[in-house]
């Protein structure tokens, strides 16, 4: 069976927002750091809640916390979203002629 590489087009966008929201702990230092609104990034993160049915955040009034499929989304979806990020950072360097970091 060959592998299904299909993707929802605002999967990726929401899931780096999710991983800022978890890494910061905060919806408005994520936006800071994603240059958006704190509102924009709260919406994507509802929506991707909604897309996967299952609710990945903790929020309250003063904080935002992982829940427990949040803390295993954040697990697997973290060094997936690194390794997309080096593996493009790669594709640049070859157009300069150049040689990825890691292979050098």
């Amino acid at each position: 069976m060959k592998p299904d590489f299909t993707i929802d087009a605002d999967s990726l966008p929401a899931l780096a927002a999710f991983v800022r929201v978890a890494r910061h702990g905060s919806f408005t230092a994520a936006a800071a750091a994603l240059a958006v609104s704190p509102s924009a990034v709260s919406q994507t993160i509802r929506q991707l809640e909604t897309r996967l049915g299952v609710r990945l955040l903790q929020r309250t009034t003063r904080s935002v916390g992982l829940t427990e499929a949040g803390a295993a989304l954040l697990a697997r979806v973290e060094p997936a979203l690194a390794e997309i990020g080096a593996a493009t950072d790669d594709a640049r360097a070859q157009r300069g002629g150049r040689r990825p970091a890691h292979c050098a």
